[in-house]
């Protein structure tokens, strides 16, 4: 019987962009490839890998959608009504996120970041549940409904943790020679992309350390197994910050009211609202013309790109900005970034990129193809193995809890 592995390995805003200018990297995995990411944030990016399925048909596209009646924040109405200067700050956010999480029995990523607790009652928050367990997304199965139903044994590190964390636990799951799956998520090449931007020697060094790591991990695993198969992929890439825009005054000083007249959110690169009234959103749409800043997003854009929804509930109207242009301040933070994602697939700084030390049956065009590819490499390692397997998940209980930006 031939002992069989299979990693993946998804490396968060690792695209193509990100690796194309050093070829070093990983350069003995000769399989390469630029694959086109979805329209959004990494709330977007990441059930879209785990389901193979376009946001609207999982249910998952930004954290909050619009429904006032279902909203579990409306509790916060009378904080509205304490100093900014208070509320506003990072720690009583951090803490009052991680409080309403435990009130509600939250297990995914969940942050309520600057949004004003006006506005934040009339919305409710779509990843509730850890959407790297069987049963986390919303409207669809993921790989690991996939790989529990299949009873394949595998491995899925703690997006929680940090790096060294989960190479730590990855390296004991390969070492138990009981896995055949593993997927392992990394984060911090995602934070040090946001500081500093993709040309920045920190990323040089942190893709330094994962290089290394990765030839470490692949040598250990061939001690333990016979074939192994190996896949790093990606959600998005970094486009780097030419220019802040602050674009809130323009809509807060026009007279028109929260709640009456429109609501909004306004994200690092882009302003969702809701139109309340003909004439606000005549005024909104006319405030924030096509131009130098950005554009509005068209029916067409959202049905080619999978982002339509009949009920508006991620929003009717959304002011996306041009590339490189960061919304500062935001309802995500006032703090100025090196580097910021979440603009046109086309643009060259939002595709992914897919290295492989195999070639797949799967030719990946989108990043929905890496749950094909996944099942792919979960078959595979599974089919060497006939007798009926319990699907095993290496236990994390000693990790260290971090707040790892998405």
């Amino acid at each position: 019987m031939t002992k069989r592995l299979s990693i993946s390995m998804f490396v968060d805003a690792c695209g193509w962009e990100v690796i194309r200018s050093r070829p070093w990297f990983l350069n003995d995995l000769t399989y390469r490839r630029r694959v086109k990411s979805v329209f959004g944030y990494s709330s977007a990016c990441v059930p879209a890998i785990l389901t193979g399925k376009l946001p609207n048909e999982n249910g998952h596209w930004s954290t909050f959608f619009y429904s006032p009646a279902t909203s579990p924040f409306r509790p916060l109405r009378a904080l509205g009504a304490l100093p900014s200067s208070i509320v506003d700050r990072g720690r009583i956010r951090s803490a009052l996120s991680k409080a309403l999480a435990k009130a509600y029995g939250y297990t995914g990523y969940f942050q309520i970041y600057n949004i004003p607790f006006d506005t934040l009652q009339r919305f409710d928050y779509t990843e509730k549940r850890d959407i790297f367990q069987p049963g986390g997304i919303s409207d669809s199965e993921s790989i690991f409904d996939y790989l529990t139903e299949r009873s394949i044994r595998y491995h899925v590190s703690d997006w929680r943790c940090p790096d060294d964390h989960n190479f730590d636990s990855l390296r004991r799951a390969i070492c138990s020679g009981r896995t055949q799956f593993a997927f392992m998520y990394t984060a911090h090449l995602d934070a040090v992309l946001h500081d500093f931007g993709k040309e920045s020697p920190q990323v040089d060094k942190l893709l330094g350390a994962y290089h290394t790591k990765v030839q470490d991990i692949l040598r250990l695993a061939e001690g333990h197994y016979d074939e192994v198969r190996f896949a790093l992929f990606s959600d998005h890439g970094m486009c780097t910050v030419t220019r802040l825009v602050n674009l809130m005054p323009r809509i807060e000083q026009s007279g028109m009211k929260v709640g009456i007249d429109y609501t909004a959110i306004f994200d690092s690169t882009m302003l969702r609202f809701w139109f309340h009234t003909p004439r606000a959103e005549h005024q909104i749409r006319t405030i924030l013309s096509d131009g130098n800043d950005g554009s509005w997003v068209t029916e067409a854009d959202h049905r080619r790109e999978g982002t339509y929804w009949g009920d508006s509930r991620f929003g009717n109207g959304i002011y996306l900005l041009n590339p490189g242009v960061l919304l500062c301040p935001s309802h995500m933070g006032t703090k100025p970034l090196a580097g910021m994602h979440g603009y046109s697939t086309e643009h060259a700084d939002s595709y992914s990129s897919l290295i492989c030390n195999y070639t797949p049956d799967v030719e990946a065009s989108s990043i929905t193809d890496y749950y094909r590819l996944m099942r792919e490499q979960a078959d595979w390692a599974a089919s060497s193995e006939t007798e009926t397997n319990i699907p095993t998940v290496v236990p994390l209980r000693d990790y260290r809890k971090v707040s790892l930006p998405r």
